[in-house]
């Protein structure tokens, strides 16, 4: 039985054009293409400076380089994130201080941000974590400076402005999955002069007359026509991604028992994830099996062992809220090149299933088990 991907990338045969006019051009990095999509991201988020990297954890590494981190400084994130972002503190010498997500769901709770602030505290990594608005603005009156880490987001929108243009710095990832693919990607976006002034220096280390550490993070023209192409696109994507959603809510309303992420009335949001949260996680994993029985692929948005302080063996009491939702969440396919045959059939699939769930009706099959389920990297 061929399988429903859980994600896959929307190309068509705009992308293909682009990518062979680039490569018959010979300029295959530092050319037009990387300068058209840093000032589509300028006016798109009103802001003054965009500079394209090679990754969305470049663009993390490089905001935090600006923002002065270095050796034993601290910086918040929450656990519910993905473990790149460890990684660029350590590159630092810094400390990660891990905070757990609200309770509503999935983004960095700004209580527990503000109990963990002291003396040391340098940065606030911020995540909109599955295209879902952070409260960013209560985060940044706590006075730290803010990366806002758009990597899911783009085109999601709060309190009427985009996403990506209320951090002192804010990074978005173009990674296979998200809202524009170019295979790896990314870009720093800042108002502030001296923070762009900073990145673009560390990136462009072959022309230097100076020494310094310095890293190869350049974005190639390559990654960057395919950019801009499916830039062009983010608002169809948007468009496709909401109504396989709508499809999902039709059959949920219909039982009035279930959580579930994001709602009909949030047309703010861009539909990056689509998840359910059910009782407990027997019942998750015995719906993803019968899921895969029947030809499709979901995942588990984030796995438990994937959560930042279970990575780093500490207590898990301390992160009650990602906790729970590691363990009963899942997520359906909504990309927008499925097609509306497969995303009918996921209907159909999950109201069949809704109806046992409610009944007590599934019988859990334990020759399939959850190992074989197809997991893919979701971050």
């Amino acid at each position: 039985m061929t399988q429903i991907p859980h994600n896959k990338p929307s190309f068509g045969k705009e992308e293909i054009k682009a990518l062979e006019r680039v490569v018959k051009s010979g300029c295959l990095i530092m050319g037009e293409e990387v300068d058209k999509l840093q000032e589509s991201f300028k006016k798109y988020l009103n802001v003054r400076y965009a500079l394209a990297t090679n990754s969305g954890i470049s663009a993390v590494h490089l905001s935090l380089i600006a923002l002065g981190v270095g050796k034993n400084d601290e910086v918040i994130l929450p656990t519910y994130t993905f473990s790149g972002l460890l990684n660029t503190i350590y590159y630092q010498g810094a400390i990660p201080i891990l905070v757990d997500i609200e309770k509503k769901g999935f983004t960095i709770d700004p209580t527990q941000v503000k109990k963990k602030i002291n003396k040391r505290t340098k940065v606030i990594i911020v995540p909109h974590t599955f295209g879902i608005p952070a409260e960013i603005n209560v985060i940044k009156k706590l006075g730290i400076p803010v990366i806002e880490d758009c990597a899911h987001a783009l085109g999601s929108f709060y309190n009427d402005k985009p996403l990506g243009s209320f951090g002192d710095i804010s990074i978005f990832s173009f990674y296979a999955t998200k809202m524009i693919a170019t295979g790896q990607g990314g870009i720093f976006t800042t108002n502030n002069k001296k923070y762009f002034d900073c990145a673009y220096d560390l990136i462009r280390y072959d022309q230097r007359k100076d020494y310094k550490i310095r890293y190869n993070y350049q974005q190639t023209d390559l990654a960057a026509c395919l950019g801009n192409v499916q830039f062009k696109k983010l608002g169809s994507f948007i468009d496709r991604r909401r109504a396989n959603v709508l499809r999902y809510i039709n059959v949920l309303e219909k039982y009035n028992q279930f959580t579930y992420w994001p709602k009909r009335a949030d047309t703010n949001l861009n539909n990056y994830r689509f998840i359910i949260q059910f009782d407990n996680q027997k019942v998750r994993d015995e719906l993803q099996n019968h899921f895969s029985q029947k030809g499709v692929s979901t995942i588990v948005p984030i796995d438990n062992y994937q959560l930042l302080h279970n990575l780093l063996k500490m207590s898990k009491r301390d992160f009650p809220n990602a906790e729970t939702l590691t363990k009963t969440t899942l997520s359906l396919p909504i990309y927008p090149s499925l097609t509306t045959e497969d995303n009918i059939k996921i209907a159909t699939i999950l109201d069949s299933l809704c109806k046992k769930y409610l009944t007590k009706n599934l019988s859990f099959d334990p020759v399939i088990s959850r190992k074989k389920v197809l997991v893919e990297n979701v971050i």
